[in-house]
């Protein structure tokens, strides 16, 4: 018998992610019996300085974009202005519910350094030691707080082989920077590195999450599920991602997918569990 998988990995970009999402996410997945994996943000989401210059700019073209959900519609403007201006960082300041999930069973994994707005908007431009010590600042925080993490991914899956090697000396099991194609082998340099790859099966266009994309859409809930349902058939393995702060607050829809998902044949599991996977079959040939 084929053994079907499905995992739902959540990038925490903001701490609205963690305020008003995780606790839907975690009623849904504790009523399912399930696990789900979440790359934390341990640094801050968004700051002033980024959002007064050319992201005030991009925030005006955001919000009119018709295919995404942009941040201060899930926040709102007060919270939004709030935020940007104290720029408190997010997964360092909400450590104990992190751990409350660990023992709950999630998987969690660090997403990105110290600074998430930073990296989706000027990742090309960072010096390689500037990254460098970005990530190896966060890691540090991630690692005493929460323990060795397995997984990586970049904020907005903005990566390259920079990346991949540092993920390789830092000892990574696995990254999620990928959409589309099967799980492999991170390479840098046309060489096979020590860790994997494991994309997204499903998104939207432009990186964008699957539901947030028909949510800005309007697409009608029994398209949305039934375009689920087509992947889940055509597919052993299906990696799902979204942001908390939408589509985890979405509660609704939310526990449509995950009862999909199981009447499929699917079982959920981490992220983590299929690297184990790929790497115990990787060691046995």
């Amino acid at each position: 018998m084929t053994d079907r998988r499905f995992v739902f990995r959540w990038d925490v970009d903001h701490r609205v992610c963690i305020t008003d999402g995780l606790p839907k996410i975690r009623a849904v997945c504790r009523d399912f019996g399930v696990a789900n994996t979440f790359f934390v943000n341990m640094g801050r989401s968004t700051n002033l300085r980024e959002w007064l210059g050319k992201g005030m700019t991009r925030s005006r073209a955001k919000l009119a974009d018709r295919e995404a959900v942009h941040l201060i519609r899930k926040t709102g403007w007060p919270r939004f202005v709030l935020e940007s201006a104290l720029a408190r960082p997010v997964g360092l300041n909400f450590v104990t519910v992190l751990q409350e999930m660990q023992r709950e069973g999630h998987e969690l994994g660090l997403h990105g350094g110290m600074d998430h707005v930073v990296w989706s908007r000027r990742f090309h431009e960072l010096d390689e030691e500037v990254l460098q010590a970005d990530v190896n600042e966060s890691y540090a925080h991630f690692l005493r707080h929460l323990g060795r993490p397995a997984g990586f991914s970049s904020p907005g899956f903005y990566s390259d082989e920079r990346v991949m090697r540092l993920l390789d000396r830092l000892g990574f099991l696995y990254n999620g920077d990928g959409i589309g194609g099967e799980p492999r082998r991170a390479t840098a340099t046309g060489q096979p590195l020590r860790h994997w790859t494991i994309p997204v099966t499903l998104s939207g266009p432009r990186t964008i999450p699957f539901l947030e994309y028909h949510g800005a859409k309007r697409t009608p809930e029994a398209d949305v599920l039934r375009q689920l349902e087509e992947h889940l058939e055509a597919h052993e393995l299906v990696v799902l991602y979204g942001h908390p702060c939408y589509e985890g607050v979405h509660e609704a829809l939310l526990r449509k997918v995950f009862a999909a998902v199981l009447e499929g044949g699917f079982r959920f599991v981490t992220m983590q569990a299929v690297a184990e996977q790929l790497q115990s079959a990787a060691v046995a040939r």
